[in-house]
Protein backbone atom coordinates (compact mmCIF):
# COMPACT_ATOMS: atom_id res chain seq x y z
CA UNK A 1 0.00 0.00 0.00
CA UNK A 2 2.67 2.16 0.78
CA UNK A 3 4.76 1.79 -2.31
CA UNK A 4 0.84 2.68 -3.99
CA UNK A 5 0.62 5.76 -2.27
CA UNK A 6 4.07 7.30 -3.04
CA UNK A 7 3.82 6.25 -7.03
CA UNK A 8 0.04 8.52 -6.77
CA UNK A 9 2.20 10.81 -5.56
CA UNK A 10 4.38 14.03 -7.31
CA UNK A 11 6.94 13.83 -4.23
CA UNK A 12 9.17 11.63 -6.12
CA UNK A 13 9.32 13.70 -9.27
CA UNK A 14 10.23 16.86 -7.17
CA UNK A 15 13.00 18.80 -8.62
CA UNK A 16 13.17 17.22 -12.26
CA UNK A 17 12.21 20.46 -13.44
CA UNK A 18 11.99 23.98 -12.89
CA UNK A 19 8.66 23.90 -11.98
CA UNK A 20 5.11 21.94 -12.09
CA UNK A 21 4.57 23.22 -15.40
CA UNK A 22 7.44 22.04 -16.97
CA UNK A 23 7.30 18.29 -15.58
CA UNK A 24 3.77 18.28 -17.27
CA UNK A 25 4.87 19.69 -20.37
CA UNK A 26 7.71 16.90 -20.37
CA UNK A 27 5.56 14.20 -19.80
CA UNK A 28 2.82 15.22 -22.37
CA UNK A 29 5.42 15.53 -25.10
CA UNK A 30 6.72 12.36 -23.44
CA UNK A 31 3.50 10.75 -24.22
CA UNK A 32 2.97 12.23 -27.91
CA UNK A 33 6.19 10.86 -28.94
CA UNK A 34 5.08 7.64 -27.88
CA UNK A 35 1.72 7.73 -29.00
CA UNK A 36 2.79 8.85 -32.30
CA UNK A 37 5.28 5.90 -32.38
CA UNK A 38 2.32 3.76 -31.84
CA UNK A 39 3.62 2.48 -28.22
CA UNK A 40 1.41 1.31 -25.93
CA UNK A 41 1.86 2.65 -22.49
CA UNK A 42 -0.19 3.68 -19.50
CA UNK A 43 0.07 6.40 -16.61
CA UNK A 44 2.33 4.66 -14.33
CA UNK A 45 4.83 3.65 -17.10
CA UNK A 46 5.06 7.38 -18.05
CA UNK A 47 6.06 8.34 -14.86
CA UNK A 48 8.48 5.59 -14.39
CA UNK A 49 10.47 6.62 -17.76
CA UNK A 50 10.05 10.26 -16.63
CA UNK A 51 12.00 9.29 -13.31
CA UNK A 52 14.04 6.86 -15.09
CA UNK A 53 14.94 9.44 -17.46
CA UNK A 54 14.42 13.24 -15.22
CA UNK A 55 16.12 15.52 -18.09
CA UNK A 56 13.67 16.80 -20.31
CA UNK A 57 16.49 16.75 -23.26
CA UNK A 58 16.31 13.14 -23.30
CA UNK A 59 13.02 13.36 -25.72
CA UNK A 60 15.66 14.97 -28.05
CA UNK A 61 17.86 11.90 -27.98
CA UNK A 62 14.72 9.94 -28.65
CA UNK A 63 13.90 11.54 -31.65
CA UNK A 64 17.61 11.79 -32.75
CA UNK A 65 17.82 7.78 -32.45
CA UNK A 66 14.93 7.64 -34.46
CA UNK A 67 16.30 9.82 -37.00
CA UNK A 68 19.39 7.74 -37.31
CA UNK A 69 17.58 4.42 -37.71
CA UNK A 70 14.78 5.79 -40.24
CA UNK A 71 18.32 6.36 -42.19
CA UNK A 72 19.77 2.97 -41.88
CA UNK A 73 16.15 1.58 -43.11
Amino acid sequence: MKQQREMLTNENLKGICKSNFELALYAINLARYHIKAGEEFDVSDLLDEVRYHPDPSYLDQLKREDEEAMKHE
